[in-house]
C-alpha cells in the first residue's frame, strides 16, 4: 500500500523551522512599513528579499539556526533605530 504522504514532507521540527523563518520575514516587512521615507523603505525590502532568498535553499539545521539569531538581532537593531527616529 502506497503512503499517502509526500517523499518531500517536511518533518515537524523542519516546519516549525520554517514557520519561525517565515515570521521573523513577515517581522521584518512590518516594521520596514514604518519607515518614512519611500526610497529607504524600497531599499530594505530589496536588501530583506536578497537576504532570505540567499539562504532559501540551506538545509543545515545549525546554520538555519545561527541564520534565525542573526536575522532576530538585526530586527530588533532595525526596530530601535526606527523607535529612536520617531523621538
Amino acid at each position: 500500500m502506497a503512503s499517502k504522504i509526500p517523499k518531500n514532507a517536511m518533518s515537524l521540527k523542519q516546519f516549525m523551522v520554517h514557520q519561525e523563518v517565515l515570521k521573523l520575514y513577515r517581522s521584518f516587512l512590518k516594521s520596514i512599513k514604518e519607515v518614512e521615507s519611500l526610497e529607504d523603505r524600497k531599499y530594505l525590502r530589496e536588501w530583506v528579499q536578497a537576504d532570505f532568498r540567499k539562504y532559501k535553499e540551506e538545509k543545515d539545521e545549525v546554520t538555519i539556526r545561527n541564520l534565525i539569531v542573526n536575522g532576530e538581532r538585526a530586527l530588533k537593531e532595525l526596530q530601535q533605530s526606527l523607535t529612536l527616529s520617531r523621538s
